[in-house]
């Protein structure tokens, strides 16, 4: 069962779903209109085709694991704080959205990977790449099909069912030592060794 809080976080997760795809329609309407004034012979089903194309991979990872909501950088601070994060590590961001997470954490460690499903989100992730450390990387692909066997750091931000996902299907996997950082949801079968203002610690 869901908290109330739990609740109000996928509303608020879902509103944020219609409002990416009401703005994707927007900017859709927006390059045939442009089209049409300056005579630009494409139809424009295949534009609006191809932006709803662009959208079928993170409305994927929407369903399976969670919503982009871009978290506020205090949320960040603290989850870098629990992580406690040393320069040997080697983090993973499981969704990681544009990727600001990842690049927080970059300078403080070995290596840091964010994995993404949504095309827009990726592109966006990669044009930052060219501006951060070498080992900061954003990588297109589903999260539930990755090897994280060399991770000593995982950051997550996965609605309560996906929660439970990671618990068996990842947290098995782990290394001993592993630290798990969870942005607003708990793994319910497993109490936080520490919280910090919604942000849980697990160690494996």
């Amino acid at each position: 069962m869901y908290s109330t809080m739990d609740r109000m976080t996928i509303l608020f997760q879902l509103f944020f779903m219609a409002e990416a795809t009401l703005f994707t329609l927007l900017v859709g309407i927006l390059i045939v209109a442009i089209m049409a004034t300056f005579h630009i012979m494409i139809h424009p089903a295949w534009v609006l085709g191809f932006l709803t194309l662009l959208l079928i991979p993170g409305f994927y990872a929407a369903i399976k694991s969670g919503p982009f909501v871009p978290s506020s950088r205090k949320r960040h601070q603290d989850m870098m704080k629990l992580a406690n994060l040393k320069k040997t590590d080697v983090v993973y961001d499981l969704g990681c959205g544009d990727g600001r997470l990842v690049f927080h954490s970059a300078p403080h460690v070995k290596k840091a990977i964010g994995y993404e499903l949504s095309i827009p989100l990726v592109i966006s992730g990669k044009s930052r790449q060219l501006f951060n450390p070498k080992h900061a990387r954003i990588r297109f692909g589903n999260i539930w099909t990755q090897d994280y066997s060399d991770a000593t750091v995982i950051y997550c931000y996965l609605l309560p069912k996906a929660m439970k996902q990671f618990f068996v299907e990842v947290w098995p996997k782990l290394k001993p030592g592993t630290r798990v950082i969870s942005n607003a949801f708990q793994m319910h079968d497993l109490k936080p060794q520490k919280e910090l203002e919604k942000v849980y610690l697990y160690v494996k």
